[in-house]
This record gives C-alpha cells, structure tokens and sequence, in this order.
C-alpha cells in the first residue's frame, strides 16, 4: 500500500488532473503543452497558487502572465529541495526562474519598482505560515416577511 502510495505522488501529472483547473476549453492541453507531460505540481504549492499558475500558462493575457505562473513553480519546486535553508525568516524574490534577492517583504513603493523594473516578478515568505489571507468572509442571511414586501436580516 504505501508503495502503490508513493507511486501515485511520484507519478506525473496527466491531462485528467488538470481538467479540475479548466474554466475554458483546451486550457488543460495548452498548459501541458507548455509545462510538459512529465510535469508534477510542487507538493509544498497551496491549491489557490497551482490554480493560479494554471490559468496563468495555460492562458496568457498579458505579456508577462506565464512568467509569473513558471515563477510559482520554480518557488516551490526550489522550496521543496530545501535550497532556501538559512533563509526561513526571509522573503524570496523570484524573477526568471532564478533567486534574485532574500530580503524582507517589500512595501509598495519597492514593489512597484520591481516589478516595473523586472515585470513577472515574484514574492513570496520562505515561511509559508507567513502567507498573506484573507480573513474569513461573513455571511447574511435575509427573510422575506411582510408577504415579501420587507426582509430582515
């Protein structure tokens, strides 16, 4: 069992998987044209960033969409070797593929430089619990009263 386990997380991922991230037809196709037929997802890669690096490749909108999607990629990829060691505290800035900085989150002023300056550029926390998130949406339920002339909430 735990062989059969470890042959299914090794396997590449196939047409199949991939159709789960599809808002439109073919984008599956075009992102395994683009990443591969070997391709495997990060394993440490959140759901939300594989989605988005899906859509990202697979349909590129914008010049410099599918070098934002390989550079979440390249992130975990690398984080998953263990070669961002001894930068636990840090934030990664990723552009082309490559390490281009270990330093602390930009502010805005900075972020909008780098990414004028080197467009499809990432950052993202070597410590994942640093992610940003967003705070858990409220709801509200409203009733019809009044024979559905007022509602209340």
């Amino acid at each position: 069992m735990d062989t059969f386990k470890k042959a299914q997380e090794n396997s590449p991922e196939t047409f199949q998987t991939h159709l789960a991230y599809e808002e439109n037809p073919g984008q599956a196709q075009r992102f395994l044209a683009r990443v591969g037929n070997n391709f495997r997802w990060p394993s440490s890669m959140p759901e939300r960033f594989r989605r988005n690096a899906f859509r990202k490749i697979a349909d590129v909108e914008f010049e410099f969409d599918d070098e934002i999607g390989f550079n979440f990629i390249f992130f975990y990829n690398t984080l998953d070797k263990g070669e961002f060691a001894g930068h636990e505290n840090e934030w990664v800035t990723v552009h082309n593929q490559k390490v281009i900085e270990y330093g602390q989150e930009y502010r805005n002023d900075q972020l909008d430089y780098i990414l004028e300056t080197m467009p499809g550029a990432i950052q993202l926390p070597v410590d994942q619990t640093r992610l940003p998130r967003s705070k858990p949406a409220k709801m509200v339920i409203g009733q019809c009263t009044n024979n559905g002339v007022d509602y209340k909430v």
